[in-house]
């Protein structure tokens, strides 16, 4: 029996976040958090299981932008 791959998550995650940021939806301070999480996930994956540098630079990067951007969508 296959193992569930846990990127599929992030993967739907980018897809949901992206969209409704692209569609400018009245709820769109939420797409954030989702990168969010969908960057954590793959900059888990990249680390324990790839050991893909430049791909654990570009999520690590893109985790903390968004990170900063749920912030400010949220508190700030």
């Amino acid at each position: 029996m296959k193992k569930f791959d846990i990127k599929w998550i992030a993967t739907a995650l980018f897809i949901f976040g992206g969209t409704i940021c692209a569609l400018k939806l009245s709820f769109m301070k939420f797409a954030f958090p989702c990168f969010v999480l969908a960057h954590a996930i793959y900059l888990y994956d990249f680390i324990k299981t790839h050991k893909n540098k430049p791909m654990i630079i570009q999520n690590g990067y893109f985790f903390i932008v968004n990170l900063i951007a749920t912030y400010i969508w949220f508190l700030g």
